[in-house]
């Protein structure tokens, strides 16, 4: 992913880099801010020396805005990738040369201490942080002694101070990296978190095409492809009876002109996603009844249908599967069963529907696979209701189709 490494953190995303350096100068202009406060209400001596200490911190302000933020460790650039280089110890040096001045001209300026330390973690690595946090606790009691002499009212101020920073100093350090390093983490975790969300919704889009895809090439072939079998059939018959068998031929001519108006129906329904055209003339029983008709009419094989009364009530999607398995197996039996009899029941189960057709026809090995589209796409209609699919069969013994969904 972009922003990150093998390791998985490698770069924080730049999208964070501009709140990150907003709250980095408020803390900065806050503590400075503080800092100069404390000088003006503790510091007893001249306004001279107060003012030259406000100057000197907000000298601190100032460098940091036109230097800080070019070495400072933030999001744009990871904590652990910090060098020691010219630019960073010129900016380190300016940075212990305004506090010293600062704190020289006034030992209440020492307030900014934190601000200093944070500067010197963000900015340098940690091996030369540490020594350089403790130079600026030391400075304190330098810059005291320096300003009012050893004697003067404010070094052991100063000297506890010192000594305070010297020890502490190093577990700031430690806190600010830790501190850091976390944000850094966590904002690299954020970003791959989006981009896998991102990618999670691509791969769920092209799940949903493909599937949209599937289910319209088992509408197609158990709609429309089959009807326009039954079409060349019924055309084919018509070829050989016009002459010898007007009647038949007359008759055949009207399933044909049916058969083609329920095909445009299913195709018209399909383009808009509405309930199958059959299910929508009338209850199940009676669209599975009207195909087994037409299977009568078109290859005068006896059809028988008996259904349980009364039937159960079914979403419409397990009638749907109901009807296209039916349809499905009244292809197969025109197309290849050459059977004189078909029986179909509608059966309630413990748990919901079962519809079986079977035949006479000529059968199948059982273990012969099939490359069709029929029995798979039977088998997907009736898992996504949660069903099942069978098919039993011997080659002279027929065939039966077998399918129960719950109700």
């Amino acid at each position: 992913m972009n922003g990150a490494s093998a390791s998985g953190i490698d770069a924080v995303p730049a999208s964070s880099s501009s709140n990150w350096y907003r709250l980095w100068t408020g803390f900065v202009v806050v503590g400075c801010v503080a800092a100069c406060v404390v000088v003006v209400l503790l510091h007893r001596q001249t306004p001279a020396e107060r003012l030259g200490s406000c100057a000197a911190l907000t000298g601190i302000v100032a460098w940091t805005l036109a230097l800080g933020c070019e070495h400072v460790s933030g999001p744009g650039v990871p904590f652990s990738s910090r060098t020691m280089n010219s630019r960073t110890a010129g900016f380190t040096l300016g940075l212990l040369i305004l506090f010293a001045t600062a704190v020289y001209l006034s030992c209440p300026a020492v307030t900014v201490l934190p601000v200093v330390y944070a500067l010197i973690y963000l900015t340098l690595p940690l091996r030369a942080a540490v020594p350089t946090g403790s130079a600026a606790s030391v400075l304190v009691a330098v810059a005291a002694i320096a300003s009012q002499g050893p004697d003067g009212p404010e070094v052991p101020l100063a000297l506890a101070i010192s000594l305070v920073g010297f020890l502490v100093s190093p577990m700031i350090g430690a806190a600010v990296t830790v501190a850091v390093e976390r944000g850094e983490q966590q904002a690299v975790l954020l970003d791959q978190l989006a981009q896998s969300r991102a990618e999670t919704a691509r791969l769920s889009r092209v799940a949903g095409r493909s599937d949209e895809r599937a289910r319209l090439a088992r509408e197609i072939h158990d709609t429309l492809a089959q009807g326009f079998t039954s079409i060349v059939t019924l055309a084919q018959a018509v070829e050989s009876e016009i002459d010898q068998n007007p009647a038949a031929a007359h008759r055949h001519i009207g399933l044909i002109t049916e058969t083609a108006r329920e095909n445009l129906a299913e195709a018209r329904s399909m383009v808009a996603e509405l309930t199958p055209s059959t299910l929508r003339a009338g209850s199940l029983v009676d669209s599975v009844r009207r195909q087994a008709d037409r299977l009568a009419d078109g290859t005068d094989i006896a059809v028988t249908v008996t259904a349980c009364d009364p039937f159960p009530a079914l979403t419409t999607a397990g009638e749907v599967v109901l009807l296209r398995v039916a349809q499905e197996a009244f292809a197969n039996v025109r197309k290849h069963a050459g059977a004189s009899t078909v029986t179909v029941r509608m059966l309630r189960t413990g748990t919901g529907v079962r519809l079986s057709v079977t035949d006479d026809g000529a059968g199948f090995a059982p273990d012969r696979r099939s490359t069709g589209f029929g029995l798979r796409g039977m088998r997907e209609r009736a898992e996504q209701a949660g069903g099942t699919v069978s098919v039993s069969s011997w080659p002279g013994r027929g065939t039966t189709v077998e399918v129960e969904i719950p109700a």
